[in-house]
């Protein structure tokens, strides 16, 4: 009778093992899916991006999106928001669909600004910056135009992954 309560005893002991070691690898699955979709989730939004002329006293100036070839620099500014501790963005440059740079910039708060720039001399046509995370999400992105000194508009701001242009009225002459 003893051996049969300590087999008893026994059996449900192994049973109840089974059915927590079945239990448990199922949960911690779940716990690392729930985990690796919140990870996929970017945690930074780019707030705003344009291109500037020049960059004085940490102030962007000279807004535009069509530029003259004869300007030596153009610079990418961006405004990222959403950092929970201190990561990188990138801003990769395009320039006519060919990857001309990619630049580290660290994103050290919630709301933060930074730049890059690019020695032009490139030539005449379209290029892009797309800020990417860390992580490797596109967050948006930004268009550009170099063409002909005498051709050349100051145009309205970029946005945040479309270019919106504001030409100048053209003076009216009587």
């Amino acid at each position: 009778m003893l051996k049969k309560t300590v087999l008893a005893l026994l059996s449900a002991l192994i049973l109840s093992g089974v059915c927590f070691a079945q239990e448990n690898p199922a949960k911690k699955q779940m716990e690392d899916t729930a985990s690796a979709v919140a990870q996929k989730q970017p945690a930074l939004f780019l707030e705003e991006i344009q291109f500037y002329r020049a960059v004085k006293d940490r102030q962007p100036s000279g807004i535009g999106s069509v530029f003259p070839e004869d300007l030596d620099k153009l610079y990418c500014f961006t405004k990222i928001i959403g950092a929970v501790g201190a990561t990188y963005v990138y801003h990769v440059w395009y320039f006519k669909d060919k990857e001309i740079a990619r630049v580290k910039l660290p994103v050290k708060s919630k709301s933060w600004r930074t730049w890059s720039s690019k020695n032009l001399h490139i030539g005449l046509g379209y290029g892009y910056v797309e800020v990417v995370s860390e992580s490797g999400d596109m967050l948006g992105r930004a268009e550009f135009k170099i063409q002909a000194a005498d051709k050349a508009e100051e145009v309205g701001k970029t946005e945040k992954t479309a270019v919106t242009e504001e030409r100048k009225a053209a003076p009216k002459t009587q």
